[in-house]
């Protein structure tokens, strides 16, 4: 097989690393892993909390399916399994909550490739067949965001000014931003209620309330729980709950090509190249730079980051023939 991989951290001038961690061991498997961001910017040795948290994941999932055996696990079993191994490494460092990570990974299963994500990381087969889950909290840290920036970006002097207020209040919470003169209550509670209205969470609205109130770096209240709509899987602290991780077998044969992306590329391209993803990335930055409009997101560029990381391991599979074939 063919490998090809490029991974970019959020800093144009690269001076800091990411928390992208790409995953290569050729006849086990091959992925990435995608570190959440530290609202408060929290460094664990030196080392970004979201980064630690995708290292420390790519370790685990390396001891976890270097049997092939285990590359076979029921789902449930896999998931378990990993969560274990993950909270252990983190063991010396007496952290909580524990930071937390997407995976998507093509796995070797012999005559077989095995596809699991979880998180926001995705995989594409053969150009094609896009593999990814996506959750609804985003969708609502982005919806306030957005309706955010724009209000912002009426009363600072650039829109770079209005996309890191929009981020910190969104990171932060509202009330926060409240207590600190950034935005008037009445704003506030307009945009959360309209956020409410528009993603059609009026039956949770007061989750949905509490949850920007308190902002992205409480998040974690949400993840591996269960009882609301907005709660979500994820490799952190505990084991995800509800099931949301993509899990699907494709025979090799079928197989001839595996994109495996981070949430740092918006648009996917025509054409299974590092060039074409990285083309694809430059035109919707170029057509929505802040990420407002057709590719909003919880985070915009500015002059000095990208809206986020950006991750791919592209596989160009070799023709296996069948024994029918042969």
């Amino acid at each position: 097989m063919n490998i090809e991989a490029f991974s970019r951290c959020k800093y144009r001038e690269a001076d800091r690393p990411g928390d992208d961690v790409p995953f290569i061991l050729p006849g086990i498997a091959i992925g990435l892993f995608d570190g959440a961001t530290d609202a408060k910017g929290t460094l664990i040795n030196t080392t970004p909390a979201g980064r630690m948290a995708a290292l420390n994941a790519a370790e685990c999932a390396a001891q976890l399916l270097t049997p092939p055996e285990n590359r076979k696990l029921p789902a449930r079993e896999l998931v378990n399994k990993l969560s274990t191994l993950y909270a252990k490494s983190f063991e010396k460092h007496s952290l909580s909550p524990l930071p937390a990570t997407t995976l998507a990974l093509a796995i070797d299963c012999g005559e077989n490739w095995r596809f699991f994500c979880l998180g926001d990381s995705g995989i594409r087969i053969n150009g094609s067949e896009t593999l990814r889950h996506t959750k609804l909290i985003d969708d609502v840290a982005t919806f306030a965001r957005v309706a955010l920036f724009h209000d912002l970006s009426k009363r600072l002097p650039d829109l770079d000014s209005a996309e890191m207020a929009a981020r910190r209040v969104i990171f932060l919470g509202f009330d926060d931003a409240v207590k600190d003169g950034i935005l008037g209550r009445q704003l506030a509670d307009n945009i959360i209620a309209q956020t409410i209205v528009a993603l059609s969470l009026q039956n949770e609205g007061a989750i949905v309330g509490d949850f920007l109130a308190a902002g992205i770096c409480m998040q974690y209240r949400f993840a591996n729980e269960v009882g609301n709509s907005l709660c979500y899987d994820v490799l952190a602290d505990g084991t995800p709950q509800i099931g949301d991780w993509v899990d699907a077998l494709r025979p090799k044969e079928d197989v001839q090509s595996i994109e495996v992306f981070s949430d740092g590329y918006a648009k996917l391209p025509d054409n299974p190249t590092v060039a074409a993803w990285e083309a694809a990335f430059e035109a919707t930055d170029r057509q929505d730079f802040h990420r407002i409009s057709e590719y909003a997101t919880v985070k915009g560029g500015t002059e000095h980051e990208f809206f986020d990381d950006r991750t791919v391991v592209i596989v160009q599979c070799p023709r296996v023939l069948s024994d029918e074939t042969t």
